[in-house]
């Protein structure tokens, strides 16, 4: 058995390198894995929890490791005569003088958001409301008053500014609209996460809608 070994102590050696390299890039993979994660930001977007009507509140949580700081909020109303595209940042400008000495944190949604931290934005109603609104559509309690126009899907968009990155990231979530039943319309989520906007025609985007908006 000795001989064998002293024989093919070169094969061996190779070998014994090869499996030392693969473990290390093993576990340099698992911690670039772990450090990513840790770094990356990421954002939820979800309904008020039992409710599917128009008047559930529109719930921001902040999952990533370190606060985020919230620039803007977009809201696109899908309809069958096109998409209505606004704000929801900010409080509309309608707002009487008692509600504008509000506290700034109360009268805004930009502002940091600790990590773990969760705010209500607006119900979805009014935020239905606000994007048609700003399409030119006129409504009653988030729906059209011309039952000829139909409101489709509702699509929010939350950009932001995570601490270790340079630039801001987008994070958005589209929910359905039921309008069949005026009495009671439904809203539900179109996919089971939050989806992050990383292509670079999202980023685009992004960045022309802060300019835009900010």
């Amino acid at each position: 058995m000795i001989d064998w070994l002293n024989q093919h102590s070169g094969v061996l050696q190779v070998i014994t390198s090869v499996c030392t390299l693969a473990i290390w890039l093993f576990y340099a993979q698992l911690l670039y894995t772990t450090y990513r994660r840790d770094t990356r930001p990421r954002l939820l977007i979800n309904k008020g929890v039992g409710k599917d009507d128009l008047d559930s509140p529109c719930l921001i949580c902040n999952m990533s490791k370190e606060p985020i700081f919230i620039q803007c909020l977009v809201v696109e109303l899908e309809t069958s005569e096109g998409v209505f595209c606004t704000t929801a940042t900010d409080p509309d400008e309608s707002l009487d003088d008692d509600e504008n000495r509000k506290p700034v944190r109360e009268r805004t949604r930009q502002g940091p958001l600790h990590n773990g931290a969760c705010i209500e934005v607006k119900s979805f109603r009014e935020l239905i409301e606000r994007a048609a609104v700003a399409g030119g559509v006129q409504v009653d309690n988030g729906l059209p008053r011309n039952r000829e126009v139909d409101f489709l899907s509702l699509r929010l968009t939350i950009i932001s500014i995570y601490g270790p990155e340079d630039h801001p990231f987008g994070a958005a979530r589209t929910f359905s609209l039921d309008c069949s039943d005026v009495q009671c319309p439904q809203i539900q989520p179109m996919s089971l996460d939050t989806e992050r906007l990383t292509s670079r025609k999202d980023k685009r985007l992004v960045e022309q809608w802060l300019w835009e908006y900010i």
